[in-house]
């Protein structure tokens, strides 16, 4: 072999080594074994309970909306591997709400999976994506456009951006009639700003308008309990706002999708994260009689 032969190969194996540490792992995770075959297993649930859903529903889901919604519920779940993987899959391909709710469960799930540079990365093109959208259209009632809302709130606490979550949910709040949730969002600000004492004040104050139900005075009475007895009193340490975000979460999630339809669509999501993960553990494990050649491969930068 001649010597620029052996310079061109040599130069492919060195660019593949000068890549940063995080981009090579997230690379290894794209690769694994746990990640192809949870991939596979989930488009294949998928798509048949889209199939299904449209059968029956005058207003059909996409295959991405969809995958969309079970990387949000693994995000309640604190499962960041599979988030991301769902994200990876509805984020092909997909533009407008769809595509940055999946940049902004992805920044997510790359922080918690400790690459920090990475995650700064999908949350900045979540911003430009957002910001080329020149303004958001609160008159929208799309099931896509309701869920990114609800990804801004998350995105924007977790990565302090508060201005970003209260964006989110004044729009949301707007459009889905949820009267409780700005006020709601402005006291988690309020204490993430260093004054959790005022917070809870407000929120106490806010539990006593006859405007809530007390499905929402249950919500705001949590959320205070849970700033109030954080052992932190000048700020909401990470694992705390983590429990605020996700009950929060949660809860709205159950107020957005009000219409039978979406409802609908929502419970079936909520049952595929569970079949996925069967599915994948039948495509990970030994054939019957074989013996594992090692260890069982977990997802890289899993704890």
């Amino acid at each position: 072999m001649n010597k620029p032969v052996l310079l061109l190969i040599g130069s492919f194996l060195l660019a593949g080594c000068d890549k940063p540490p995080e981009e090579q792992r997230l690379e290894k995770f794209r690769g694994s074994v746990n990640y192809r075959a949870y991939h596979f297993a989930s488009e294949k649930a998928t798509k048949l309970a889209v199939v299904e859903y449209n059968k029956r529903s005058a207003e059909p889901v996409t295959d991405a909306t969809v995958h969309a919604t079970i990387g949000l519920l693994w995000f309640l779940a604190e499962n960041s591997e599979y988030s991301f993987v769902e994200a990876d899959i509805a984020g092909t391909g997909a533009s407008g709400d769809i595509r940055i709710l999946c940049l902004g469960l992805q920044s997510i799930a790359l922080s918690k999976m400790k690459m920090p540079n990475l995650s700064r990365s999908y949350y900045d093109r979540l911003k430009a994506e957002l910001a080329a959208k020149q303004g958001t259209d609160t008159h929208s009632i799309e099931v896509e456009h309701k869920m990114m809302l609800v990804s801004l709130i998350a995105v924007g606490f977790f990565h302090g951006n508060t201005d970003l979550a209260q964006f989110g949910a004044d729009a949301l709040g707007s459009i889905s009639q949820l009267d409780y949730l700005p006020p709601l969002i402005g006291a988690i600000v309020e204490s993430q700003k260093g004054s959790p004492l005022k917070a809870c004040a407000q929120l106490r104050e806010l539990n006593k308008s006859e405007q809530f139900s007390e499905h929402k005075k249950a919500l705001i009475a949590e959320v205070a309990d849970i700033i109030e007895n954080c052992p932190d009193k000048g700020k909401l340490g990470e694992e705390v706002m983590n429990r605020v975000v996700i009950q929060l979460i949660q809860r709205v999630l159950d107020d957005v999708f009000t219409t039978e339809d979406q409802r609908m669509l929502l419970e079936k999501a909520k049952g595929l994260p569970a079949l996925i993960t069967e599915k994948t553990k039948s495509l990970i494990s030994p054939a019957p009689g074989s013996k594992p050649e090692g260890k069982e491969e977990t997802m890289p930068g899993s704890e």
